[in-house]
């Protein structure tokens, strides 16, 4: 892996770059980056639907019972095409489900660290992980709808930068040379 990073430092470093820096142009427009990924997914189900409907037309053969089938690709469809039309039903939607992960996966981290309190030294760093998990988990859930505009671009923008961090780190880790020195 060293030799490959040393190889192609400089796309390393680019690539680096371009995803802090686009990490940091979405987090400047939060609602921009939601609404087009609440967009993105609504034509996402359209085109799966459709896909659905078709693959479920050619295999009707094969399939035990394609009437489902297509009872739920026009469903996808349906539902998709609503939620184009509506784009703020679908930040809702999209906002609701990621509250109720954070909810769940908190829940879970704390219990697995009183699970752990025994076994680990560092039992404790899990359950601060599952009350932070908690802690956003109300923060979208009784912010809403207000929150629903701006989560889903804000937590996009935050990982295209940690990706970038994490990139960069990969680049300066690796005993490439530096700009001034290249």
């Amino acid at each position: 892996m060293a030799d490959m990073v040393k190889r192609f430092c400089n796309t390393f470093l680019t690539e680096g770059i371009f995803l802090l820096a686009l990490g940091a142009l979405l987090l400047v427009l939060p609602m921009v980056t939601t609404l087009a990924m609440s967009m993105l997914i609504s034509v996402a189900l359209v085109v799966a639907g459709v896909y659905k409907f078709i693959n479920t037309i050619v295999r009707r053969d094969e399939i035990d019972k394609p009437w489902l089938s297509i009872l739920i690709s026009i469903l996808m469809v349906v539902s998709g095409a609503y939620l184009v039309m509506q784009p703020v039903y679908n930040l809702f939607l999209i906002t609701m489900g990621i509250g109720i992960y954070f909810l769940l996966e908190g829940v879970n981290n704390m219990f697995t660290a009183f699970q752990t309190r025994g076994i680990f030294k560092y039992w404790w760093v899990g359950l601060l992980v599952g009350l932070a998990q908690f802690g956003l988990a109300f923060l979208i859930a009784f912010g809403l709808p207000g929150t629903a505009l701006y989560t889903v671009g804000l937590l996009i923008s935050v990982s295209l930068m940690l990706s970038g961090i994490g990139v960069i780190s990969v680049y300066s880790g690796a005993g490439c040379p530096r700009i001034a020195d290249a």
